[in-house]
C-alpha cells in the first residue's frame, strides 16, 4: 500500500511539473510576441530599416511590452519574471517561474521547482 501511495504521489508531482513547464512556455511565447511589437518609433519615423526591411525594435520597449503582457495574463498567485533582448529583427524573451507542486515536500522540493524557458519572435512588420 505504501509503494502504491508513493507511486501515485510521484506521478502527480511529475505531471504537475510537466504542466507547469507547458504553461510557462505558452506564457513566454505570448510575452515574446508582445515584446516583438516594441518598435523603436523614433528610428521608424526617421526611416531606419534593417537590411531585411523589418522595422527596428527598441530593447526598452520590448521589455516593457513583455512585462505588461506578463502582468495582464499571469494569475495573481503566480509570478513570472521576463527579460527581453533585441538582436536585429528578433527579440528573445527569457521567462522564469517558481512553481509549487503537490507532494513537493515529500520529495524535497517543498520550496517549489524553478522552471525557465526561452522564446523568440520576429518583428511583426516590414516594408
Amino acid at each position: 500500500m505504501l509503494i502504491a501511495a508513493l507511486t501515485v504521489a510521484a506521478v502527480t508531482t511529475a505531471s504537475a511539473a510537466f504542466l507547469a513547464q507547458r504553461d510557462l512556455q505558452a506564457d513566454c511565447d505570448g510575452a515574446a510576441l508582445a515584446a516583438a511589437s516594441g518598435i523603436d518609433l523614433d528610428a521608424t519615423y526617421a526611416g531606419a530599416l534593417d537590411e531585411g526591411g523589418a522595422l527596428p525594435m527598441d530593447e526598452d520597449e520590448a521589455n516593457d511590452a513583455a512585462a505588461q503582457y506578463a502582468n495582464r495574463t499571469v494569475p495573481d498567485d503566480a509570478t513570472l519574471s521576463v527579460s527581453a533582448s533585441v538582436d536585429e529583427d528578433r527579440v528573445t524573451v527569457v521567462c522564469i517561474r517558481v512553481v509549487r507542486v503537490p507532494f513537493g515536500g515529500l520529495f524535497g522540493i517543498g520550496g517549489g521547482l524553478r522552471r525557465s524557458t526561452v522564446s523568440t519572435a520576429r518583428s511583426p512588420l516590414s516594408r
